[in-house]
This record gives structure tokens, sequence and C-alpha cells, in this order.
């Protein structure tokens, strides 16, 4: 029965994650949600502002390293607008491959700053047992 109810609540927890645009990118050290209006409020910021803010930043990771801070929001990732925190993952998916991904990252006082943060390369998967 117990573990009925962790995988129920493994279930829960992932759903919520996604119906509220939060996105994981533990290769670089960051978590970040998608910005809502609702946010937008909590953080007192216009309603022109669109981006994905940075709920977390791992310590000693790649963002932390580039001065990237929990508040700050991503505006742009790889040269594109980051409409939502989904669409700044797959651009680091997708940096990857170049080895580092370009930011334009605002703070709390609307101030903007261009971050260039190393990607670190997936790690090869392992073959299983045969």
């Amino acid at each position: 029965m117990a573990r009925a109810i962790a995988g129920t609540l493994a279930v829960v927890v992932i759903a919520f994650a996604s119906s509220v645009g939060a996105q994981d990118s533990p290769r670089i050290g960051l978590k970040i949600r998608t910005l809502t209006a609702e946010l937008r409020k909590q953080h007192n910021l216009s309603e022109d502002v669109k981006g994905a803010l940075v709920t977390a930043v791992t310590a000693g990771s790649p963002a932390q390293e580039k001065g990237i801070v929990v508040g700050d929001i991503i505006v742009e990732a790889g040269g594109k607008p980051a409409a939502t925190a989904k669409a700044v993952a797959k651009s680091i998916e997708e940096a990857s491959a170049a080895g580092s991904i370009s930011f334009k990252v605002a703070n709390s006082k609307g101030e903007r700053r261009d971050v260039i943060v190393p990607v670190p390369k997936k790690a090869p998967l392992l073959p299983g047992p045969k």
C-alpha cells in the first residue's frame, strides 16, 4: 500500500509541476517557472515582462558561477524570446552541442544583462547488462 501511495504522490507532483510550467535544468543548475500573472504580482513585475522566473539555483553550478540568482527572469535564451520555462529548457538542450548558451536576464530592478553559461554535455548512456 505504501508503494501505491508513493506512486500516486509522484504522479500528483509531476502533474502539478507540469501544470504550473516548472522546468528543471540540472545540467546548468537552474529551476525555472513560466512567468504568470500571479508570479508577476508576487514579484512586483509589470505585465509587459515575459520570460521564465528563476526559482532555484544549485550551489556551484554553471548558472551560479555566472551570477544567475533566484528571482532573475530569463527573457531570452539562445537568441530566442523566452516565452515559457519549457522553451528555455528546450534552448538549453539544443545548446549542449555548442557547449554554452546565451541568456538575456533581467533582475528585480528591471536591469538587463547578457550571460553566457556553459552547458555540460550529457554523459553517454552506459550499456546495460547483457
